[in-house]
């Protein structure tokens, strides 16, 4: 059979499948990894090695569920607060706007929403860099290290987690979308949160906002654990975040022998650029921090405590209309 020379577009759409594909491996990889080692260190007839786990594991489980029953029994309430950001943010950030740039601030979102709405429907390319910086999970990695690296011997807790959150890897993550296809679909791998949205920004997310002919530059108010309601500035920018709901789904395929009890993070350091030329989008792009203070997850020895957090910054650009 006579070899087909694929186009530099075919190329990238190539290598963004088998990216995608990984990723969504690892996601099983975490659930199998965290079964088989509960699995594992839980069972009473083990050998000698694994007893040895178990017992360390336990010790370490039950320090973590102190832990939290120590921080559960200072908040009056019982119950987890969630904050949708809106009093977060820097010093600056805080600062009331003069009449002149909230008027400033009202018709660059104006002109920002239009253009998204319009961009939407055309064709662009996708590029998302997201770097891991840490993984904690109450000391756990001694254990479930070697039962990855039983699958992969190059991998850690930090890869898999990485290629779970859409973290890491050598290159950035790109995709083509020509006009009138399925953003989402042609991402894959969490393509209805990465696909660019028609962006209901409000005058007053605006922080520190910049205005240079075609170029609007500006800040956004951090955001404690967003929802896609709509109550937060980043969510009014992107669908870009990590809820509790679509963990908790996503290991679900895979397992039910872990359920997600607890997910909790601040996104800080939002910073967007968008390029309108002639009314119409020929760039955004936005970067952020993402700290996960809480990830709880409930296994057959107990609750498993986690931490990490990452760097995200995400383009569109290339459009045609």
């Amino acid at each position: 059979m006579a070899k087909v020379d694929l186009t530099p577009e075919e190329i990238i759409e190539k290598k963004t499948r088998r990216s995608n594909g990984w990723t969504r491996f690892w996601a099983i990889v975490l659930a199998l990894v965290l079964v088989a080692g509960v699995t594992v260190v839980s069972t009473k007839q083990a050998k000698k090695a694994n007893e040895a786990a178990a017992a360390e594991l336990s010790s370490l489980a039950e320090e973590n569920n102190k832990n939290a029953v120590a921080v559960n029994s200072n908040n009056s309430s019982g119950t987890q607060s969630w904050d949708d950001g809106s009093a977060s943010g820097s010093g600056d950030n805080a600062a009331a706007q003069t009449p002149e740039q909230a008027d400033q601030a009202a018709e660059a979102v104006k002109a920002i929403n239009a253009a998204t709405a319009a961009a939407v429907k055309a064709g662009y390319t996708w590029t998302r860099e997201s770097k891991l910086n840490k993984v904690d999970v109450g000391g756990l990695e001694r254990l479930l290290n070697p039962i990855i690296r039983g699958i992969d011997e190059d991998a850690t807790i930090e890869s898999v987690v990485a290629g779970f959150v859409g973290a890491g890897g050598d290159q950035p993550k790109t995709a083509t979308i020509k006009k009138g296809e399925d953003a989402a679909a042609v991402i894959d791998y969490h393509g209805n949160s990465y696909k660019l949205k028609a962006t209901t920004l409000e005058a007053g997310d605006l922080k520190n906002l910049k205005v240079d002919g075609d170029t609007y530059t500006f800040t956004l108010d951090d955001a404690t654990t967003p929802k896609r309601d709509g109550s937060t500035a980043l969510n009014r920018l992107t669908d870009d975040i990590v809820i509790q709901s679509e963990v908790a789904e996503e290991i679900k395929k895979f397992t039910s022998a872990i359920t997600v009890t607890d997910l909790q993070g601040v996104y800080s350091n939002i910073n967007v650029k968008v390029v309108i030329t002639d009314g119409k989008l020929v760039e955004l792009t936005y970067s952020y921090h993402a700290e996960v203070t809480e990830l709880g997850l409930n296994v057959k020895l107990g609750t498993i405590h986690g931490k990490g957090d990452m760097d995200t910054k995400a383009t569109y650009s290339n459009f045609v209309y």
